[in-house]
């Protein structure tokens, strides 16, 4: 695998977290459509740091979140809970930008933003682990190590 994708796939996953940090200011400031925005955003750069170690992207967001289920959660390599926490936060962002009667309540954004941080450790997590099998590279990812303690979700071996 060539270093760049790695690099590439280390600084997505930097991107996910600085979102997800986004996403918290937003909430606490009661802004609740653009917190739910910010989540999914967290989330689509952790499957785009995910897609990167298999050297795929596009940027469209329906192509990228197949791809993602293609390669990652149909093939058992992740487990399916992750699929569904993605799929859950784009669906709550498109349902709040397009339909001005359907509003996420706080209580709902909360829960959304739970599950992404646990899915964001697991990606983070996940690359370590790829990484340190890749000989030419060093594991650090991210400084927000402290985000995930405690919350630690170890990768599934590939089958």
């Amino acid at each position: 695998m060539k270093d760049m994708f790695i690099d590439l796939a280390k600084y997505r996953v930097q991107r996910a977290f600085e979102s997800k940090g986004d996403a918290e200011i937003l909430l606490k400031s009661e802004k609740v459509t653009d917190s739910v925005n910010r989540i999914y955003q967290a989330n689509f750069y952790g499957v785009k740091s995910l897609l990167a170690l298999k050297m795929k992207d596009s940027p469209k967001h329906q192509i990228v979140l197949q791809t993602f289920q293609e390669n990652y959660v149909l093939s058992g390599e992740i487990p399916k809970e992750y699929g569904q926490i993605v799929d859950h936060s784009y669906r709550s962002r498109d349902e709040g930008e397009r339909r001005d009667q359907i509003k996420v309540t706080a209580r709902e954004a909360h829960s959304l933003l739970a599950d992404c941080e646990r899915f964001l450790c697991f990606v983070r997590e996940y690359l370590k682990q790829f990484i340190l099998s890749y000989p030419r590279k060093p594991a650090e990812i991210t400084n927000d190590e402290e985000e995930c303690l405690g919350k630690k979700e170890e990768p599934r071996d590939k089958k």
